[in-house]
């Protein structure tokens, strides 16, 4: 494999994490190892893809512009080599994103690994493009990702309501709404938004888009970030607003202030292929118990 897949891989998880420590994590290397990825990759690109300070790591412009490029290719490429590898094929693989997967998924796991009969379970942190590509090639049996309440499901895969979430605009601390205790949508009519690249969340994006319309207005989308971390992070360098799901508020300081917009919301939902096993779905409904 081109060392230079693995520069891109480490890249892209610092991306979304904005974190080194995290990225290692979910790509099971050192931390050292990841930023030696990232170092290599930023003296071939020939500039500084993050701004690192001693409390943050930032995407500088350059980097920002190459991860919109790479992010879903370097998702398909690192599927298809895993899946050639042979990686995942013992037990169940659970896919997740972030913001509640880091306490909803593993609560659920220790009580499915409680049963005697149960079977072995991988967790794997993984954007929803990775997620689509996983479950398609069989890599990932089960994915927990948001999507806006009635938006379409893909003809080959299927979807089970986890819960509802209500959404919280995420706003610099300078803003002049930063104290507010709740705003409705058409007070953000004026805002600059800040959406995901990713190409699997074009049904959050139509969403939102027509949740905007029905408040009046139609959405300024000014700048793309992969990643919540990293959305968050140009909400944090006042590059704009960006919604997030309410439990955002308790993952950890990012700078920046979340605050609730009660008229609108997001389903977190599990993803399988059609026609899950009988593990999948117990693990399902004790996701569903928990939340």
């Amino acid at each position: 494999m081109d060392p230079r897949l693995s520069w891109l891989t480490s890249f892209v998880a610092v991306a979304e994490e904005l974190h080194f420590g995290r990225a290692a994590d979910r790509l099971h290397l050192s931390t050292s190892a990841v930023s030696r990825h990232v170092r290599l990759l930023e003296d071939e690109f020939g500039a500084p893809l993050f701004e690192r300070t001693s409390r943050s790591v930032r995407l500088t412009e350059s980097g920002r512009g190459l991860f919109g490029e790479i992010a879903v290719p370097v998702a398909a490429l690192r599927s298809a080599f895993m899946r050639g590898s042979g990686a995942g094929a013992a037990g169940l693989c659970v896919a997740y994103v972030s913001a509640p997967g880091e306490r909803l998924v593993p609560a659920a796991a220790a009580r499915f690994g409680a049963d005697p009969l149960g079977v072995p379970l991988r967790l794997l942190p993984a954007s929803s493009v990775e997620q689509r590509a996983g479950l398609l090639d069989g890599r990932i049996d089960l994915g927990i990702q948001w999507m806006m309440p009635g938006s379409p499901v893909p003809a080959d895969l299927e979807m089970t309501p986890i819960r509802n979430e209500p959404l919280t605009v995420a706003l610099p601390p300078s803003h002049p709404y930063a104290s507010s205790t709740s705003l409705r949508l058409s007070d953000l009519a004026d805002e600059d938004w800040l959406m995901a690249v990713d190409s699997s969340d074009l049904a959050v994006r139509q969403g939102f888009v027509a949740a905007c319309q029905r408040a009046g207005f139609l959405p300024r989308i000014r700048s793309e970030a992969n990643g919540f971390r990293a959305q968050l992070s140009l909400v944090a360098a006042a590059r704009g607003v960006c919604f997030a799901p309410s439990v955002a508020r308790d993952s950890g300081a990012f700078g920046v202030v979340f605050v609730p917009v009660p008229d609108i919301s997001v389903d977190l939902v599990a993803v399988t292929r059609p026609a899950p096993d009988r593990h999948l779905r117990r693990f399902v409904e004790l996701l569903r118990s928990i939340a």
